[in-house]
């Protein structure tokens, strides 16, 4: 009985929050084959995310670099937000069979999370997510404070499965929504109450955990708790779908046209976020590798093109400076040993 007063007066205080007032929890689930591009991802959130947006930024540590050294480089990326960083392990947030995949293992640990999350809202970002320009309250909400998102149609997407099981759990008609249904990418913003209520609904329904619940029906999270909202009659009065879409470099069009066409709309549209999947970094050219890293250097996100090449041809091994300057293996070993290092506080983990 107490827990239930304690939930109704959370929510009755987060539903009473003005919308100029109101800051977000950003969340990344991390692991160590991105640690490079969370470092870029770290440095474009000090340049362009106002500290005034940010309740807290949550990494949760899927298998991060074990070096303190790392995370000490990390949090020097960050800046000013660093005391805003929380590290959570992944298994203080869910107990995910060993073996899990690690796509549906990040999936169960975005909606998992929000049991953690002190704001009333949280956006997920993956490491592949970097600022482009400063992110306005705009973006991520409209003037009377309603969050905001966006979605395209599934009628040919390789998702389509996915969003017709995840409706059909939910007894929703998945042929009404195949030509349009929210996007299955980040940033995505979930609103905190819904998601841990999702999980209880879940919970209650199964008769299990939400992470056997969820696995066992091999499921989507964003559609998940899409078509939970929409199972309960809020998803249209809890959204706008009018949030830009972001631009993002895929692996398979990781090439000087791929780069330059991807760079190009997110200039037109103004895009806040740019998104190079890791294995686009994997798969990129040479020709695109300099399309891209001249585009963060005139976004001031690396300090030359060089620097930005050099981090392209290996993210994960190199040193990034605070202000973006690379350094390529192995020069980077003996920058890292006697490099100004901030002093790690526990208090950055949980």
């Amino acid at each position: 009985m107490k827990k239930c007063g304690i939930a109704a007066n959370f929510r009755e205080s987060i539903l009473t929050t003005a919308p100029h007032s109101r800051r977000y929890t950003f969340v990344t689930v991390a692991y160590d084959a991105e640690a490079g591009l969370l470092l870029l991802q770290a440095r474009s959130m000090r340049l362009y995310c106002p500290a005034d947006l940010i309740e807290e930024i949550i990494l949760i540590d899927n298998g991060l670099p074990p070096s303190k050294r790392w995370l000490a480089d990390l949090l020097r990326q960050y800046g000013d937000l660093a005391p805003l960083v929380r590290i959570i392990p992944a298994a203080k947030l869910a107990d995910i069979p060993v073996g899990t995949h690690g796509w549906f293992k990040q999936q169960v640990l975005k909606v998992a999370v929000a049991s953690a999350v002190r704001s009333d809202r949280y956006v997920v970002l993956d490491a592949k997510n970097h600022l482009i320009r400063k992110l306005h309250r705009d973006f991520l909400e409209t003037p009377t404070g309603l969050p905001r998102i966006n979605g395209y149609s599934y009628t040919s997407h390789p998702m389509r499965e996915f969003l017709e099981r995840t409706l059909t759990y939910f007894n929703v008609d998945p042929e009404s929504h195949i030509a349009w249904f929210i996007r299955t990418h980040t940033p995505f913003t979930f609103i905190t109450t819904e998601a841990l209520d999702l999980v209880r609904h879940m919970e209650d329904r199964e008769g299990k955990s939400f992470v056997s619940a969820f696995l066992e029906k091999n499921l989507s999270e964003f559609f998940l708790y899409s078509a939970f909202l929409m199972s309960k009659g809020i998803l249209k009065s809890s959204y706008e779908f009018t949030q830009p879409h972001s631009t993002e470099i895929w692996g398979e069009r990781a090439n000087q046209k791929g780069c330059t066409e991807a760079i190009c709309k997110a200039e037109t549209d103004g895009a806040t976020f740019l998104a190079v999947h890791r294995r686009a970094t994997e798969n990129i050219d040479e020709p695109g590798r300099k399309v891209v890293a001249e585009y963060w250097h005139a976004r001031g996100l690396f300090p030359s093109v060089t620097d930005g090449i050099r981090f392209l041809r290996n993210p994960n091994r190199t040193h990034q400076a605070a202000n973006g300057r690379v350094f390529s293996w192995p020069l980077s070993v003996v920058v890292n040993r006697f490099a100004y290092r901030p002093k790690y506080s526990p208090g950055n983990a949980a």
